[in-house]
């Protein structure tokens, strides 16, 4: 899969909620519910930000990251989808 098309998919809503629950981390998955919601905020905007976020910052480290964690992956989208839920936020910080 074309990471064009793992990321196209993280900006559907229907596939947001698949991916997410791919991902098994129900924790991360409550936690990305509850900022879209207190940003007021859909689920799949906020994921579409997070994405961009990503997409505008990576280093060559959040890169290798990302597709070390696709490659081979089950879900390649889930597994980007963590990377860069994981990697955006904290950079945020």
């Amino acid at each position: 899969m074309l990471l064009g098309t793992v990321i196209a998919k993280l900006l559907d809503e229907v596939d947001v909620e698949e991916t997410l629950a791919a991902l098994g981390d129900w924790v991360l998955t409550a936690r990305m519910h509850s900022t879209a919601a207190a940003t007021g905020q859909s689920l799949t905007d906020f994921v579409s930000e997070v994405v961009g976020a990503f997409l505008g910052r990576a280093s060559d480290e959040d890169w290798l990251a990302l597709m070390t964690a696709a490659d081979g992956a089950a879900n390649p989208a889930a597994a980007c989808l963590k990377v860069m839920i994981e990697r955006s936020l904290g950079h945020q910080g």
